[in-house]
């Protein structure tokens, strides 16, 4: 249930949505719904939504340049006012300082092990513009810190190997943006590809599925340790979108393990959703 509230959340993030929009679509009553929710992620219901407009707030500062700062307020449904000071009570600093250093964050983040966005090459070399077919997968969301990817991919991967066969691919989808959501406290998918139609699946309610949208993605073929992950995401977001005149829809951006050797050295396709129009 409360994944069904957090996957709704996550679809209206940019609607106007309240506690009892989300408890409707659980057909819960808020009473129930908000005392489950604050249970299972120690988070108010009503603070997980606030957060999370601010956060997608800040994502997009930093990934949207030809937008003002008072017309994304405005989407999360912001005044110019309201913006700033609820912006800098959550994140510590005011939108305009926030993209103005965005850069800088994000290469003080942990995860950027002392390389800068300079370090990096072109994501030009790297990225094909690819039309992907729609799949189903296996999934559960977890929530804490990507450095404790690799044991949660173990454990993962043991649980549901009765379901994997040799068409089985590992996908990978890290919601939440480190040098924006607490590294602590950041949200992922981890995903196994399935037939739709596979009968232990249909069986097992405490299975999830849901199946992801095709249609036009730029696939980063990355090819290197995992340290450097993080850097190639932030070179999209914060250098390759606005250098291309490329801009990112509303599916999830998502990692497609290809291969992965004993010493870390792995191949990886990102992908990043497309606009048509773009």
């Amino acid at each position: 249930m409360i994944n069904k509230a957090i996957t709704y959340i996550f679809d209206h993030i940019d609607d106007d949505i309240t506690v009892d929009d989300v408890a409707r679509h659980c057909a819960y009553s808020r009473y129930h719904l908000t005392r489950m929710f604050k249970e299972d992620t120690d988070e108010a219901l009503y603070q997980f939504i606030k957060r999370i407009r601010l956060e997608r707030s800040a994502w997009r500062l930093k990934v949207e340049k030809e937008k003002s700062i008072t017309q994304i307020g405005e989407d999360y449904g912001y005044s110019s006012s309201n913006f700033a000071i609820a912006f800098k009570k959550h994140l510590g600093v005011s939108p305009a300082s926030f993209r103005k250093n965005s850069e800088q964050m994000v290469e003080e983040s942990s995860f950027s092990h002392g390389l800068t966005l300079d370090d990096l090459d072109k994501a030009e070399k790297q990225i094909t513009v690819e039309y992907l077919a729609d799949f189903t997968v296996i999934y559960e969301r977890k929530r804490g810190n990507y450095h404790d990817l690799p044991n949660a991919w173990c454990e993962f991967i043991d649980k549901y190997r009765h379901l994997a066969d040799e068409s089985t691919t590992y996908i990978e989808c890290t919601i939440d943006d480190p040098s924006i959501t607490d590294e602590n406290n950041c949200m992922y998918e981890l995903c196994q590809t399935v037939s739709a139609d596979n009968p232990l699946v249909k069986e097992n309610p405490d299975i999830l599925t849901h199946s992801v949208d095709g249609g036009k993605y730029a696939v980063y073929h990355f090819k290197g340790f995992p340290k450097f992950l993080y850097m190639v995401y932030q070179e999209i977001f914060c250098r390759w979108l606005s250098r291309t005149g490329n801009e990112l829809d509303e599916r999830p951006i998502f990692d497609v393990y290809r291969d992965i050797m004993e010493d870390g050295y792995m191949e990886i396709d990102i992908c990043f959703p497309l606009k048509s129009g773009t």
